[in-house]
């Protein structure tokens, strides 16, 4: 199943008070998500985690699923507004260095956000429109094109692509990986990350 932004939320926050209650569900899934898993937590848990009621909750989402891609929309932007200082400085950088700031930026935000693994790992496509992920590619894009101008637009964005399915397969194994592997899992991907930017921006 996937979602749209179009059915995200329910009712849009028109007050304030409506604005921190949709962000308190939001942050009450997050822990429940981080903790027990999408499919364990409930709408139920979700409600009581954020001290209101059920019915308040379904005023606003109809579904778990829809809470899911909310989040996973949030994460999303913020993912990229993470990233967007190193982007900024990739011109500056060696092949080695923009690889691991790369790996390391989003091994970072996965940290701090734990239920981010969950729901990439959930059995439910939750899909983001094709602007906003041509938007995350294009932003890569640039960065490459920063480092080295004579790649055209669209060898930067294949480029970008693959960063992008790098950055994937390295939170999967990251998510399932035990404690003791995951700086291991970490330490490889900036291998394979600065290898791989090493052949196309030289």
């Amino acid at each position: 199943m996937s979602s749209t932004s179009s059915n995200a939320v329910r009712v849009a926050p028109q007050q304030e008070r409506s604005t921190r209650r949709l962000a308190n569900f939001l942050d009450a899934a997050a822990e429940l998500f981080g903790e027990v898993g999408f499919e364990a937590a409930t709408m139920t848990a979700i409600a009581e985690r954020s001290g209101s009621g059920i019915g308040t909750l379904y005023h606003y989402f109809p579904d778990k699923q829809t809470i899911g891609f909310a989040l996973t929309h949030q994460y999303a932007q913020e993912l990229e507004a993470h990233w967007k200082p190193l982007m900024e400085q990739a011109a500056t950088l060696t092949h080695q260095e923009f690889g691991e700031l790369f790996i390391g930026y989003v091994t970072e935000f996965v940290q701090e956000r734990p239920a981010y693994l969950k729901l990439m790992a959930a059995p439910i496509k939750f899909s983001r429109d094709a602007a906003a992920r041509r938007g995350l590619r294009m932003a890569i894009a640039n960065a490459f094109r920063a480092k080295t101008p004579s790649l055209t637009e669209e060898r930067a964005l294949l480029a970008a692509n693959v960063a992008v399915q790098l950055v994937r397969g390295m939170t999967t194994l990251y998510a399932e990986a035990a404690p003791r592997e995951k700086p291991l899992v970490i330490a490889e991907y900036k291998k394979i990350m600065a290898l791989y930017l090493e052949s196309i921006l030289a």
